[in-house]
């Protein structure tokens, strides 16, 4: 049985747009952020995730080639140096997920579950080979949404099973809170399960998730089809009402870095601001 949970967005005040040709700034929280492009020319970067001890962004994008026989490749970027590559090995890349602690990178594609090799920079089989991959995730174990089908499954002892409280759920977006609760997101809407309730909420059902992350502090982010929201206190609160934002990730210095249709931006504190009349994305 569903519980209705209603988001509050912030007053209007709150956020403002990236600046006009004037300024380059954007206004978040109170807080003034300088826009920087670092990566430019790539189409829509989904799925923006950081390995943090390197500092390296890993995405995917897509491609326009009609002769490919996919629709996604996978790329990373070094935020420090800029350096950037494709990722080689990967039919159909579209998503990463990363182990902090071990330093351990996996991807998934259309032929399964890839481990990345930060040595010769390839990745290699890993397992569910045939299996088409949708999305990853890590927290403690490794999960994975299979496509088309929507399913969830977590690898628990070497082998991946279905999550049995998600059996009668499609599961496009998917992120597992330190204290178990989970939020994910289908075609449907945006919700939570409460862990300890055993419940599923329902947190908006207008919006479309792309993305659900977690700053370096904790705070949970959501990449709308409008913008950025925030989990505040019991509620979701708007931090960039901007249309057109791809993919959310916090680099190393926990800096905002987001993707747009054809660029990865970074979003560094800045102590100048911009009159309001003097808005651009």
């Amino acid at each position: 049985m569903f519980a209705q949970i209603f988001i509050v967005f912030a007053l209007a005040n709150t956020i403002r747009s990236i600046p006009k040709k004037t300024c380059n700034r954007l206004l978040i929280n109170n807080t003034w952020y300088d826009r920087e492009i670092i990566l430019s020319n790539f189409g829509r970067p989904y799925n923006l995730n950081i390995h943090k001890s390197s500092n390296i962004l890993f995405f995917s994008y897509s491609l326009h080639d009609n002769l490919a026989d996919v629709d996604f490749q996978m790329a990373f970027i070094n935020l420090n140096t800029k350096e950037h590559d494709v990722v080689a090995g990967i039919r159909g890349g579209c998503t990463v997920a990363i182990d902090q602690s071990n330093d351990v990178i996996y991807f998934g594609g259309s032929d399964g579950i890839y481990k990345y090799n930060m040595l010769t920079r390839l990745a290699d089989d890993y397992k569910e080979k045939g299996k088409n991959i949708w999305s990853l995730y890590f927290r403690e174990n490794l999960f994975y949404i299979s496509y088309p089908d929507q399913k969830l499954y977590i690898d628990i002892d070497g082998k991946f099973v279905k999550v049995r409280e998600f059996e009668n759920f499609e599961v496009d977006s998917f992120h597992v809170m330190p204290n178990h609760d989970i939020y994910f997101a289908n075609k449907s809407g945006f919700y939570l399960f409460d862990s300890s309730k055993l419940l599923v909420e329902t947190i908006n059902e207008l919006i479309g998730v792309r993305q659900i992350v977690e700053d370096n502090n904790g705070l949970l982010y959501v990449c709308t089809n409008v913008g950025i929201i925030m989990h505040s206190g019991d509620e979701f609160v708007n931090v960039i009402d901007i249309k057109g934002i791809y993919g959310l990730a916090f680099d190393k210095e926990n800096s905002f870095i987001l993707s747009d249709e054809k660029n990865i931006l970074r979003l560094t504190p800045s102590s100048k601001g911009c009159a309001y009349d003097d808005f651009y994305w």
